[in-house]
């Protein structure tokens, strides 16, 4: 506040873009309260203390990222078979967020990204971004619906793209969900953008065809856990971010 007497420009002589200079510099160091904040690092390649999983079902390897791993069982017929040990689960819930990483499939690989969903029931009871070795997994299963490929809004609808490197390199995600809008881009690349809204019906996606989930899609939780998934098959995650939107 100026003394009496005084004008807007009076001050030692000050000329008037240095004074506007200074009351900008006074708001930004008083805060604005829309300052973004930090994304939370999940996993850099030194812990999984963010994280909860079977003791053993995920292992931090020597390049810094994370990888299953599967044990072998017994099936009905007493035939020995690999099964994978369990998904690698947040420990926190996310409603609205914004996820990047990297991930790198094997051959034949099938996994996903599990978000806003329950651990018991991750299929009917949450989102997932499919993660595939399309060429490999359809190789050995037969073909398979766009909507189960790599980079689809699992079993709602196929990726609009398909810019994945070739299996056994890295391969960059980013996932945002905003109330009912998911949007999800691999490699730079948008893949689907999707609203929720547009699946009132149970088993039933916008264009007509059927879907497998026991719950609409359109009522799917709105915030949950986000799991990385052990299929089977071995995948890496590395450099994982997450910022709330909330």
């Amino acid at each position: 506040m100026l003394g009496r007497g005084g004008s807007a420009c009076q001050v030692s002589g000050m000329k008037p873009h240095y004074i506007a200079l200074t009351v900008l510099a006074l708001i930004f160091s008083r805060g604005t309260g829309e300052e973004k904040v930090a994304p939370t690092v999940l996993f850099d390649g030194s812990s999984l203390e963010a994280f909860d999983f079977e003791e053993g079902g995920w292992v931090i390897e020597s390049d810094g990222a994370v990888t299953c791993r599967m044990k072998e069982v017994v099936d009905k017929k007493g035939k020995p078979k690999v099964q994978g040990m369990g998904n690698l689960w947040t420990k926190e819930e996310y409603g609205d967020f914004e996820l990047t990483l990297s991930y790198k499939l094997s051959e034949g690989a099938n996994s996903g990204v599990f978000y806003r969903s329950t651990r018991e029931d991750p299929v009917h009871h949450g989102h997932e971004v499919q993660l595939m070795d399309n060429v490999g997994f359809q190789k050995t299963h037969g073909e398979k619906d766009e909507r189960k490929l790599n980079g689809s809004f699992y079993e709602g609808k196929g990726p609009s793209a398909h810019p994945a490197n070739p299996v056994g390199q890295w391969d960059t995600l980013k996932l945002r969900a905003v109330g009912p809008r998911i949007v999800c881009h691999i490699n730079g690349v948008e893949v689907f953008d999707v609203d929720v809204n547009d699946w009132p019906e149970v088993g039933k996606n916008p264009d007509g065809t059927d879907n497998k989930f026991k719950v609409a899609i359109k009522d799917k939780p709105r915030k949950g856990y986000i799991g990385f998934q052990n299929h089977g098959q071995v995948v890496s995650f590395k450099e994982i971010k997450i910022q709330s939107l909330d």
